[in-house]
Parts: structure tokens; sequence; C-alpha cells
């Protein structure tokens, strides 16, 4: 093997030598190998380092379009951050997703930590106009509704239509639950919510200045005027950008629904130690499809997917298969 120079190059080769002694040619993965330690070198970095900011860009040096080559390299890299987490050398590894079909890595959402989803609630509730101009200005229950909306949102993970779809007749009180019936999937489910959000609820429909019984949706902006995603979207955005919050591409009020999901995975894990049971509960609430829909968040949850991958570590045939193998990612 070729000489390594960077902080990184004596691992590199116990990993190379490592997947050699466990029956693996891994002769075309020395080249990326090789490519990694020089790229790590010229970033001038002395200490030892695997984050995001660091493993993505290594995937597009010298300007590389191959799709395949892309696939390959983030390969070798998350068996290379495999590797890392097994052995015990590094804390913080990035594991890399899929590479999709059209060469992109899959898309990874924002996840708000918990001192931004407060910033943006304390923003809508103190806010009082709108910049736009005519008659977005003149709906007296906008701002009362879409704050509504939006912390519903951040508290049950449910997706925008569903929550604008609502009904009067959807919303158990007594009970805490919401009656989910127009849903992407078209699956019927139950959402229960908190004391907090039954007070949300509550503390909406006195404010409405009219009477919002007289009408079928939950959510108006005035009287016979259902509040739409659009309007929901405008304030968001104007909260993420006062706040701080805001970037280049995002976040979008969706990323709300990964967050939840990304948290609530997190607690029932901690409930909940069969990963699958865990998913399962998690799939059902949010109404996803499959599991498959489900198992994304593991990716974003590294502490969850570290101890998924622990806790199969007998089941090696599985696991070499994954990510001991010289293939590409489907």
């Amino acid at each position: 093997m070729r000489e390594l120079i960077s902080t990184w190059g004596p691992y590199l080769k116990d990993f190379y030598e490592y997947k050699r002694l466990s029956g693996f040619k891994y002769n075309s993965a020395e080249s990326v190998i090789y490519q990694f330690d020089r790229y790590y070198k010229s970033l001038g970095i002395n200490e030892l380092k695997f984050t995001r900011d660091i493993v993505e860009p290594f995937l597009y040096v010298d300007g590389n379009k191959r799709i395949a080559t892309r696939n390959w390299k983030a390969s070798v890299l998350r068996q290379f951050g495999d590797y890392l987490i097994k052995h015990g050398i590094l804390d913080h590894i990035y594991l890399i997703p899929p590479i999709s079909l059209k060469g992109e890595a899959e898309f990874i959402p924002y996840i708000f930590s918990n001192e931004e989803l407060s910033q943006i609630i304390n923003y809508l509730d103190s806010y009082t106009k709108s910049d736009i101009p005519g008659t977005f200005n003149a709906r007296c229950n906008t701002l009362n509704s879409v704050s509504t909306v939006i912390k519903v949102l951040m508290a049950t993970g449910m997706r925008i239509n569903e929550v604008l779809s609502l009904r009067r007749t959807d919303i158990d009180l007594d009970n805490q639950l919401f009656i989910v019936k127009e849903s992407k999937n078209n699956n019927e489910r139950l959402i229960p919510f908190s004391n907090t959000i039954k007070q949300e609820i509550v503390n909406y429909i006195l404010k409405t200045p009219f009477n919002i019984n007289k009408y079928d949706r939950l959510f108006q902006i005035e009287a016979g005027k259902q509040l739409n995603a659009d309007r929901c979207w405008f304030y968001f955005n104007k909260a993420i950008k006062a706040t701080g919050i805001k970037k280049d591409k995002g976040p979008r009020i969706h990323d709300l629904r990964h967050t939840y999901a990304v948290m609530a995975l997190t607690q029932l894990q901690k409930s909940e130690k069969n990963i699958n049971l865990s998913l399962s509960y998690l799939s059902d609430y949010l109404g996803h499809k499959s599991l498959r829909e489900t198992q994304k968040y593991l990716w974003i949850t590294p502490e969850l997917f570290d101890e998924v991958k622990y806790n199969m570590s007998d089941y090696t045939s599985f696991i070499k298969d994954i990510y001991d193998g010289e293939k590409y990612d489907d």
C-alpha cells in the first residue's frame, strides 16, 4: 500500500489491513483510502475529525461528476466510519447516508434544537403585523391561526395538510385526540396531544374574533376563509429569518415533522429497547406507508444507529453484507 501521510494515516492503514484479513480483496478501495489521506492532509488538520463538513466534500474533490465514483467513495468512507465506531477510536463519527440513483446524497432534513423551536414560537406569539400589503393584512385571525398550527406541527409531527384539513369534529378535547382522516397515504389514525396543545386549541378558539362553530374547518383566517399552507409558510419563513435560523435552502415547515420524528424515536428507544418495535410504533403514528420510510431517521439519530449496529453484532453475515461488501448503495 502507498505511504499515508495524514493524521488519519495509521488508522486508514489499519482499516485497510483489517479488511484484507477479513477476506476482502479491497484493491479498488486502496485508491479511495489514498485519496482521502491526501485530501485530509491538504486540510491542514492535525487532530482526528470525521464530521460531515469534512467527509461529504471529499466526494466532489477534483470536480468528480461520475455517479459511480461518488457512490464508491461514499461506500468506502462509510465502512471506515463503521470501523472507527466498532473499535472505539472516535466518539463523533459521521456515517454518510446512501447515495441516491440520481447521484445526490439522500436529502438530510434540518433538525431544530429546542432553543430554535422556542425562538420560533416566541416570534410568532409576539408578531403583530405583516409585510404584505393589501387584503392579506386584513385577515383578522391569520396570526392566531398560523401560530396555533405551527405549535401543533411541532408537538405532534403531523403533516401540515393534515393539520389544515382538521374539522371541528376531528378534535376530541376531552380525550385529547386529533382524528386524521385526510392524510397522504389515506390511512385514518388517531393523534394524541398534550395538555399544553389542548390549552392552545382552547385559546385559539377563544381568541378567534368570530364564531368558529359556524364553520367546518377549524383553522380560519377570517369568517368562512380557511387558512392555507402558503400563509403558514410565509410567517414561518419570517420567523426563521428573524431568529437567525434561516439557511440558503431552508429549513422548511416539513422539517418540524422530521424534528419531531427524531426526538420521538430517541425517547421511544430510551423506554423500549427493541428498536424494531420503536420504529413500528413511530411508523404507525406518523402514518408512513412502510417501515422503510421510518428507518431513514436512524441515519440522523447517530446514537440510535450505533446502538442498532451494536445490538446486531452477532449477526455477522448481515453486518458484513451491508458494511463490508465492496458494493454500491441501492
